[in-house]
């Protein structure tokens, strides 16, 4: 614990600049998730074999040492045990989020513009949109606690592989987690960044 701790910590010290770098990328990572989930569920015909495949963008996050929202809400952890402030958490996460949002948007912006859309007949820009108008219409509660159930997966994935040493350990331990919120459809608030800016450019 007391590693895990230390490594929290460290990530809410990085410089600004450092911050908005990583948190860029990982928004990019997720989108490739995203992307790859939608790609797979499109080719195969099922909604459910793209959980195999969305994992990539969190294990990517990881292994890269990107900077996530959802995986750094773990950062209550030393807020708990005293060892990070509440406003230097807070300013972390703020910058974390926004970089996420540019990274995603970034990534929806160049899907969109690339013609991947247009892939098996435009039944991958169907489903794309599809789940964009799915995710927005949905009642603000069932949006909420389904928020809630994935970050609570997303936070398991990353605290197990924080405590694995090896590559394939730290693979392991986040892709099972992430496989299963995507299973149980809940919501990704970075990944859904992704898929409501795409929807809004088709």
């Amino acid at each position: 614990m007391e590693k895990t701790i230390n490594t929290l910590v460290n990530k809410a010290g990085l410089p600004v600049r450092s911050l908005i770098i990583r948190s860029i990328f990982s928004g990019l990572f997720i989108a490739f998730g995203g992307l790859g989930s939608h790609i797979f569920n499109t080719m195969t015909g099922t909604s459910y074999l793209g959980a195999f495949v969305f994992p990539v963008g969190l294990i990517s996050v990881i292994l890269t040492g990107s900077e996530l929202f959802t995986g750094n809400c773990l950062m209550v952890i030393p807020l708990a045990d005293n060892k990070l402030g509440l406003k230097r958490l807070l300013k972390a996460w703020v910058i974390v989020y926004a970089g996420n949002y540019i990274g995603s948007l970034t990534a929806a912006f160049m899907v969109r513009i690339s013609g991947l859309m247009t892939m098996a007949d435009g039944r991958l820009e169907a489903l794309m949109i599809g789940s964009a108008v799915a995710k927005t219409s949905a009642p603000a509660g069932i949006l909420f606690s389904k928020g809630i159930l994935c970050n609570f997966l997303v936070c398991l994935a990353v605290y197990c592989a924080m405590q694995a040493d090896s590559t394939i350990g730290k693979i392991f331990s986040a892709y099972f987690p992430v496989m299963l919120f995507v299973l149980c459809g809940f919501e990704h608030s970075i990944a859904n960044m992704y898929f409501i800016s795409l929807g809004q450019l088709s």
